[in-house]
Parts: structure tokens; sequence; C-alpha cells
């Protein structure tokens, strides 16, 4: 989940991150592949990055990574029965597992954050010990968060102000709803954690769900 495709005279979708602007000179000087078609169309993949591999295939579904992917977030979700029936088969923390694209493709680690935040779960919590009221309100909140991302573009600057995502960046101290941000690791990734309307405690330096007390 790296770098992003850029076509000349489409304007720039406003990620928090992006390296490219619709005002930067073209092709951008993070282009790492640049192509130009018969019919006068041009675009460009950029990675400021440099983590991203571009590979030309036949038929690149028969071939790992893309062969290896779970179902869309989006476009293939699972069934709310399904999604809770298989969490209760995985022992691993929930956080680590949305963020492992062989189970559920397109979660990144940004989303991941705000599915759980708005869903209310400790990210470091077993996906096998969560609750089925839980597990149905995470398949909810992937739904809702993701398709309201789609809907606008990606644009940050429209996403809800009570998202997690307008605190988490740049691990700075801050609050969210007057309960403090917290930073830990979770899934090798920085996480932010926030307590929410009294649904999560502070406890021994992290923040866990009122049933973990």
């Amino acid at each position: 989940m790296t770098g992003e495709m850029h076509i000349k005279g489409v304007p720039v979708t406003k990620y928090k991150r992006s390296a490219v602007s619709s005002t930067d000179e073209w092709p951008s000087k993070y282009s790492k592949v640049f192509v130009q078609l018969d019919d006068g169309l041009e675009f460009s993949f950029t990675d400021k990055r440099r983590f991203a591999k571009v590979r030309f295939l036949e038929d690149p579904e028969s071939v790992p990574p893309i062969s290896e992917l779970g179902p869309d977030a989006l476009f293939e979700p699972m069934q709310v029965n399904e999604f809770v029936d298989s969490l209760s088969k995985k022992k691993i923390a929930i956080k680590a597992l949305l963020l492992d694209q062989s189970y559920i493709s397109g979660i990144g680690n940004w989303l991941a954050d705000e599915v759980l935040y708005q869903a209310r779960i400790h990210p470091l919590q077993l996906a096998a010990s969560l609750s089925k009221e839980s597990c149905e309100a995470l398949h909810r909140s992937i739904k809702e968060v993701i398709e309201y991302a789609v809907e606008v573009d990606a644009d940050s600057s429209r996403f809800p102000a009570e998202w997690l995502f307008h605190f988490r960046w740049g691990k700075k101290p801050g609050k969210v709803n007057g309960k403090k941000i917290e930073f830990i690791t979770a899934g090798g990734r920085v996480d932010p954690m926030a307590a929410r309307k009294g649904d999560l405690v502070l406890y021994s330096g992290d923040l866990l769900p009122t049933e973990a007390r």
C-alpha cells in the first residue's frame, strides 16, 4: 500500500500524505513509471517512499501477491455472520488481523485505527475474544468508514470532525472528545487510541475495553 497512480490533466486525489499535487511538474520527480498511450493519454506511477514495486504480467490475478489477497473490504465484504464466525477462530490481535491483506484486502493503517476506534475496540484485543456485538460493530464500521472515504474521494478535509483520523498523525499529544490520545504499537505499527464516551478505560498505560478491567 504505497505509491499513487496519476493521470495527466485529472485532478489529484487529496490524500493526507500525497507526494504529488495538481500544480507539480509533469511527470513528478517521484515518478517510477511513466506511460504515454497512442491516444495521447499520459499516466504516471509515483512513490515518494520508494517501497513499491512495479511488474508487468499477463495475468496478475494468478500471481502472488495479488493471488494471495483476501476479499476486498469494499467490493467483496463478508456477510456479518461469516465475519463473526471467522473472528472467533483468530487468536491474533485484531489490528494485526485487519492489516493482514490475505484476510481482508484494502484496510491499511489509518483505516484500521479508524474502524477500531469507531467500533470501540482496543487494537491489541485478540480477535477470538471479541463479543458478537463487538464483531458486528466492527463489521458495520468497516463498511461505513470505507464507503464514506470513497464517497468524498479520500479528501480528508471532508472527513467527519469526530473521526480519529484528524488526531492520529505525527504522534503529537492531543485529545479527542476531551480524552487523551495514547500511542501504542500494534501489528507492527504505531496506533493512536483515545478513550471514547467511557467505553474505553485507561489501564497500565494502555487503553483496554471496559470488560477487560
